[in-house]
């Protein structure tokens, strides 16, 4: 009875999935493996290029924040519309 609204909600979840999964591949999160391994062994120091993309990560983490924001939202329309319009 509520097979669709399930499948629905599944097929979004994998829509968005396969939509950050993409945009990691494009903006090269994966790019350079064989320094990944060694980054947990690296001091930490204060650079100049992490003052200077400071504003990007903000506006970044904004992003994400609607981004979940509206995943919730989503959420509760869904299942709202599953148990009161069904």
């Amino acid at each position: 009875m509520y097979y669709p609204f399930f499948l629905a909600y599944i097929l979004t979840g994998l829509f968005i999935g396969v939509a950050v999964f993409v945009w990691a591949l494009k903006t090269g999160q994966f790019a350079d493996q064989q320094r990944a391994r060694f980054l947990a062994m690296e001091e930490i120091a204060p650079q100049a290029a992490a003052v200077a993309s400071s504003a990007k990560a903000g506006r970044d983490l904004y992003c994400v924040f609607y981004l979940a924001l509206a995943a919730i939202g989503a959420s509760f329309a869904l299942v709202g519309y599953a148990l009161f319009f069904r």
